[in-house]
């Protein structure tokens, strides 16, 4: 499969890091080139829905969060325009010695499930559904945050497009909301990358939009989604 980072022209710390990082691993990829969301021009930007993105997270998006969802659109594109899996990277990342091994291994796994995370998670909701060699492949339950690193059929890009005609959420949940795009998520262990230590580009997120009104409509919609998903989850897991 073809091998491709998500990063912005501008940071060639990042990119020599993550050039010197897979180059040693004899590692074949290309760049994308990230959206860069603080200028404001690329027309991906224009999807952003302020109104529904504050109901989800509280707070008005950061222009990294928009660059980054647009960016990952840009991957999901790249793996329709192929026709093809693809395996997507983020530029901060540690690549693990087995990443060729364990990419191998997804390869026959990928057509049917369609979406498969190759980084570290934490939840203990899942469920191991297959193992070649030293890989296994778990069905998760509890959808981890962060999109390091992933691999993604084209149906399954098509699908995350077309549910992504505006920008709602930070692109990591849009993939934990499930019941979006109804795809399966799935994750394989050991992880083939792993999250790097640059400091994010995306900046403090911890700013808040405090009115009455908006709590009420928070504390709706969280409920009606942690039902929403953890019903599609199961179904999805049952269909399967």
């Amino acid at each position: 499969m073809k091998v491709f980072v998500i990063s912005i022209p501008s940071s060639t710390e990042r990119r020599q890091h993550v050039t010197e990082s897979l180059s040693n691993k004899d590692i074949n990829f290309e760049f994308i080139d990230a959206v860069n969301g603080k200028d404001g021009k690329h027309p991906l930007l224009k999807r952003y829905d302020r109104d529904h993105y504050i109901i989800n997270r509280g707070r008005e998006a950061k222009p990294g969060e928009l660059g980054c969802y647009a960016s990952h659109f840009l991957a999901w594109e790249k793996a329709c325009e192929l026709n093809e899996p693809i395996v997507v990277l983020e530029d901060d990342l540690s690549v693990q010695e087995d990443f060729k091994k364990i990419i191998t291994d997804c390869e026959q796994w990928i057509i049917e499930k369609g979406f498969i995370r190759i980084e570290p998670w934490r939840t203990k909701l899942f469920i191991t559904t297959d193992k070649v060699r030293n890989s296994s492949l778990c069905y998760l339950f509890k959808i981890p945050q962060c999109t390091t690193g992933y691999i993604i059929s084209p149906q399954c890009a098509q699908a995350f497009i077309k549910s992504s005609q505006t920008f709602k959420m930070p692109v990591d949940l849009f993939l934990r909301h499930t019941y979006l795009h109804l795809q399966p998520i799935y994750g394989v262990t050991p992880p083939a990358v792993k999250t790097g230590n640059a400091i994010s580009i995306i900046g403090n997120r911890t700013q808040r939009v405090r009115t009455p009104v908006i709590a009420i409509k928070r504390g709706i919609y969280r409920a009606s989604t942690f039902i929403a998903v953890a019903l599609v989850n199961l179904w999805m897991f049952i269909k399967t």
